[in-house]
């Protein structure tokens, strides 16, 4: 089996790749659905689904909005003050990526609900998540502060010749 480690530049840029991803992935569904899909000059109010959107799509978000900090926090207050840093990094990468995850879904609900209903209203609730994804961007200083990494742990993620995983 390959020993594969990474340096804290390679492991920000990776954990980065994919915020990117989820991120572009929002933002071009979002160009496709407004600009190709949705037809505004004829809403689809009268339908049952017209309705139903109006509730659960804000739901959607509360939900995303609190599960991605509730589910965060659980997940890194597990880890054990003891673990070793490698131990702490791999679950933070997991923890950011089930963030990242609870954050960009309403975002899309709220884009399909735009395809059901062609109600733009819809567009202002993925706005809203994309924008907090980006807020939740991965940097090495957001690490230092979820973990509260002690110095000698900064140090080694500050380092960029140590290896972290």
């Amino acid at each position: 089996m390959e020993n594969n480690q990474q340096s804290p530049k390679t492991y920000f840029r990776m954990l980065g790749i994919i915020h990117l991803g989820l991120v572009l992935g929002v933002l071009l569904f979002g160009l496709v659905v407004t600009f190709l899909i949705a037809d505004f000059q004829r809403p689809n109010i009268q339908s049952g689904f017209a309705d139903l959107f109006v509730y659960l799509v804000p739901g959607f978000v509360m939900i995303g909005i609190i599960a991605n900090n509730v589910v965060f926090r659980i997940k890194l207050n597990a880890i054990n003050e003891s673990a070793d840093i490698k131990t702490k990094m791999a679950v933070y990468r997991e923890s950011s990526i089930i963030r990242y995850m609870l954050i960009q879904t309403p975002a899309q609900i709220a884009l399909c609900a735009i395809i059901v209903t062609n109600n733009i209203n819809f567009l202002v609730y993925a706005g809203l998540m994309v924008v907090l994804l980006i807020i939740k961007r991965p940097t090495l200083r957001l690490a230092i502060s979820d973990l509260n990494l002690n110095q000698q742990e900064k140090s080694i993620l500050e380092n960029q010749d140590s290896t972290i995983l």
